[in-house]
């Protein structure tokens, strides 16, 4: 395991503070979940999702929707792409852009009707589409991006998908 060679007091509660520095490098946000973890004399901290920890229905539904609507749709954890359709499976594990860190930052809602260029992370290409971003919200925390990408114009079908797949995720997060 990598040193960073910071030393931290635990105080009466037992509280340690994570060094500014490391936050900012693991972009750990105030007010964000962390795991903690125990291995052998180590102690653990990673980011925490509620998204990380989906199982196979969601990957069926969104792999289903492809295939029946022809619509992709990615689902982001705090900072990376966890689920995507096929034709974005290349995706799966990768960072998310600056453009994408900065909805969910923002807690936004984007809507693009016509193809206009979307980076979804810094190492593919951007890629000229409409979309559909909306920031996934659990308990008042933000926990993610549902990201509906088509290949023409969107339509109002589009949007009423967009809406059963966003209740579908409230429902699945209670």
């Amino acid at each position: 395991m990598k040193k960073t060679g910071m030393v931290r007091r635990v105080d009466s509660l037992g509280r340690i503070v994570i060094p500014k520095e490391i936050r900012k490098v693991l972009k750990i946000k105030e007010n964000e979940q962390v795991e903690i973890n125990v291995s052998d004399d180590s102690i653990i901290l990673n980011r925490y999702s509620d998204i990380d920890s989906y199982d196979i229905s969601l990957t069926n539904l969104i792999e289903v929707i492809e295939k029946v609507y022809n619509r992709s749709f990615l689902l982001t954890s705090l900072n990376s792409i966890v689920l995507a359709s096929n034709k974005y499976k290349d995706l799966i594990g990768k960072e998310m852009s600056p453009y994408l860190n900065n909805v969910l930052d923002e807690r936004r809602e984007v809507y693009e009707n016509i193809p206009v260029n979307l980076l979804l992370n810094s190492e593919s290409l951007e890629i000229k589409v409409p979309y559909i971003i909306k920031t996934i919200i659990k308990n008042g925390d933000t926990v993610g991006l549902l990201i509906l990408i088509g290949e023409n114009n969107l339509e109002n079908n589009d949007i009423k998908l967009f809406e059963l797949m966003t209740s579908f995720l409230d429902k699945y997060l209670e």
